[in-house]
């Protein structure tokens, strides 16, 4: 059914978020991680550029989390408890997104700080 006002749209995609929080171990892991990324770009005082950039591959590795979520909740919703081949793959591939996210997301890390800590020391 869809939702006929746009606040109930809102409240709607808030409950997925908080949802996917309170059940995925790896959300809180991105949420945490996000926290420390951007208190350290606070610290080191980094670029409106970088921020962005910042921003963006730190959206696209929760996106990703949230997509995932999705696709094993839709995956378990139609398989119930019977074993599915295609079903695992689907987790897998959904998960191999997520984890491909994240790497990037370490790698934009890496070029953004590293040259800003190798300054400190």
């Amino acid at each position: 059914m869809k939702n006929r006002h746009l606040i109930d749209s809102f409240k709607c995609a808030f409950r997925g978020v908080i949802q996917t929080f309170k059940s995925e171990r790896n959300f809180k892991i991105h949420i945490l991680a996000t926290i420390i990324v951007m208190i350290l770009a606070w610290y080191m005082e980094i670029n409106s550029t970088e921020y962005i950039t910042l921003v963006i591959t730190i959206s696209i590795v929760l996106i990703s989390e949230l997509f995932n979520t999705a696709i094993e909740y839709t995956v378990d919703l139609v398989c119930g408890n019977n074993y599915s081949e295609l079903g695992k793959y689907a987790k897998d591939i959904a998960a191999g997104a997520t984890l491909v996210a994240a790497l990037g997301a370490v790698v934009v890390g890496c070029i953004i700080f590293l040259p800003k800590i190798t300054d400190i020391f």
